[in-house]
């Protein structure tokens, strides 16, 4: 279970856009009370602003894939940008700590595993074109050579991941006033980083339309937790 207070809620659309963007996750299961793991690439599909489904594949060769040909449930993790925030950041006089704020996704499902190799040559396929459709010039899936394919296909086993819970986490003090809000914002981008950047960015998105609302003191939120 993902702890994800109430005062984190940020729109579900935001975290679709960016599961989409990073495609790119850690599938989390447990078999015989041991912890499994594997981080995957992975398509995210979306239809009418509602996460439909999980696909990727795994290597034949991973014992995760039979693990969850046993015990299905799974959850999938994509982690989204992280960066420090300093309390000197913040307006003079306000009494809080240095904080850590990230985004992270957290999705709850069933594992289905493909049955027969040309269901997962299709998820291939989809995982090449999605990518290679960023590039400036893209990869001609068409081009590459139909032996090698049909030797390296068996090796690996597709799959659908169906959804039963999404659950996005996004932390970004939006309890805080907009002035320490935007003074964090600010501190964050000298230091240069993507991640800061998309820190500060998502934290100023929280700021009200008049950018003058008071925070909330974090006490009066940790006593009704």
């Amino acid at each position: 279970m993902l702890f994800n207070p109430p005062r984190f809620a940020y729109p579900v659309s935001a975290a679709l856009e960016m599961m989409q963007r990073l495609r790119f996750g850690t599938v989390v299961s447990i078999d015989n009370n041991e912890l499994q793991f594997s981080h995957l690439p992975l398509l995210v599909d979306v239809a009418d602003d509602k996460l439909l489904r999980l696909r990727g594949h795994f290597a034949r060769a991973n014992p995760h894939s039979k693990a969850l040909a046993r015990n299905p449930e799974a959850t999938v993790i994509f982690n989204g940008p992280n960066a420090y925030v300093s309390a000197q950041w913040y307006t003079k006089g306000n009494p809080a700590a240095p904080t850590w704020n990230y985004v992270v996704i957290h999705v709850e499902g069933r594992m289905k595993l493909a049955a027969t190799d040309a269901e997962t040559s299709a998820i291939v396929d989809d995982l090449i074109r999605v990518n290679e459709s960023e590039l400036p010039t893209q990869w001609r899936l068409e081009d590459y050579n139909p032996a090698r394919r049909a030797a390296l296909l068996p090796h690996i086993i597709g799959f659908e991941f169906e959804v039963t819970k999404l659950d996005p986490k996004f932390k970004l003090t939006q309890h805080y006033g907009d002035a320490d809000k935007r003074g964090a914002a600010a501190g964050l981008l000298t230091r240069g980083t993507d991640d800061a950047r998309e820190i500060a960015e998502l934290m100023l998105s929280t700021c009200s339309k008049d950018g003058d609302k008071p925070g909330a003191d974090i006490t009066s939120h940790l006593a009704k937790s």
